[in-house]
């Protein structure tokens, strides 16, 4: 939940710095892409620790720690580059935190994974909605700066809680030796999970390209008050928040395929309809939509992955999941940006749906269904 407090420096604090600093549409894509460029490279030689470090606590604490940093730092952005680097920093710790996360609670839960996995994504979506919500209420009584350094404080005090006592009582470090021998063959040369990673990817883009130019559309286009932006916000990730868990606990009984297929296809369908949806009920439900169907996804398609890799593998699988992830859906905000500037923001929003699209057309392609038995 800590860690996933921090979107809402993107979805939130990021509308009202980028008019403060005087950015554009595009720079604000290449801001957001940046951030996921450097997470992505972060989590290789994280997923590398996850495997064969004896006391994972102490690491995934520092990463905490290095997002809520990042935060107290970004305050003193004064343009485009210096707010690029410093949000670098928590984009470190941010790409470093899931392989240590996801491969504690693979080796703890290994006969729930889905489930397991599913709670996890529900209890990071718990911190999207309740930033949002926090940070709105904050930058009505706070300038963005002071706001930013209020919110270093959870990333700070949970990362040092963590570090100091929440060691693991079940660790399995795999010899380097050994690990080097079973990654080509594990993971590398693994067609299930070549194929999980590029579903993944693809609902990634989609996920990140939304909480960048979602707050855009409604602040921008919509001439929504920040505080009304928030509120639509913590509806998408509140119902985003349920899905994870429902959908991995589904996805254990009824097999993975069906409900991997139903959420890229939905959540295509609800993003070309958020721009045709008035402020009011109508907007809510479509974020809740969103929300849902995009959401839902990544718990399944983790554990598909998991599932076809060995399981000692958990850590470098995860790193090489969000490696993936993280370093080619960067390509997403700069391509909606563009599409924000020459077509407008409606567009743009409309835009996002292709992400899902081609996971679903992925998902659907005989190679993932015969190869992941899903």
């Amino acid at each position: 939940m800590t860690e996933h407090l921090y979107v809402g420096v993107i979805t939130v604090v990021l509308p009202v710095m980028a008019p403060a600093l005087g950015l554009t549409m595009a720079q604000v894509g290449l801001v957001v892409s940046i951030r996921s460029l450097v997470a992505g490279l972060s989590n290789i030689p994280s997923g590398l620790l996850a495997d064969s470090a004896q006391k994972r606590n102490l690491i995934l604490g520092l990463f905490l720690i290095l997002i809520g940093l990042s935060s107290l730092l970004m305050s003193f952005a004064v343009g485009f580059w210096t707010l690029v680097l410093l949000m670098a920093v928590g984009a470190i710790g941010a790409g470093g935190f899931h392989p240590q996360s996801l491969a504690i609670l693979s080796s703890a839960y290994r006969e729930r994974r889905a489930l397991a996995l599913g709670v996890h994504d529900s209890s990071g979506n718990l911190g999207e909605v309740l930033a949002p919500l926090t940070i709105g209420t904050l930058l009505t009584y706070m300038d963005w700066r002071s706001v930013l350094q209020v919110w270093a404080v959870p990333g700070l005090a949970i990362g040092f809680f963590y570090a100091l006592f929440c060691s693991e009582t079940n660790a399995s470090p795999v010899s380097r030796a050994g690990l080097k021998r079973s990654l080509w063959e594990g993971v590398f040369k693994n067609r299930t999970v070549l194929s999980m990673l590029l579903i993944s990817v693809f609902r990634t883009m989609g996920q990140t390209a939304l909480v960048t130019f979602l707050p855009l559309y409604l602040t921008l286009e919509l001439k929504l008050p920040v505080g009304t932006m928030g509120i639509y916000i913590s509806i998408l990730f509140l119902f985003a928040g349920f899905a994870p868990s429902v959908s991995g606990w589904v996805s254990d009984r009824i097999g993975r395929f069906p409900l991997m297929v139903a959420g890229c296809a939905l959540s295509t369908f609800s993003l070309l309809a958020v721009p045709y949806l008035s402020p009011g009920i109508s907007l809510g439900l479509g974020c809740a939509a969103v929300g849902t169907m995009l959401w839902a996804i990544r718990p399944i398609v983790f554990a598909a992955a998991m599932e076809a890799a060995p399981p000692e593998l958990a850590g470098s699988l995860v790193g090489f999941m969000f490696t993936g992830n993280m370093g080619l859906s960067f390509i997403a905000p700069i391509l909606v940006g563009l599409v924000a500037d020459g077509y407008g923001l409606a567009t743009a929003v409309a835009f996002i749906g292709a992400f899902p699209f081609v996971a679903c057309l992925i998902a659907l392609s005989p190679l993932t269904r015969e190869r992941s038995a899903i």
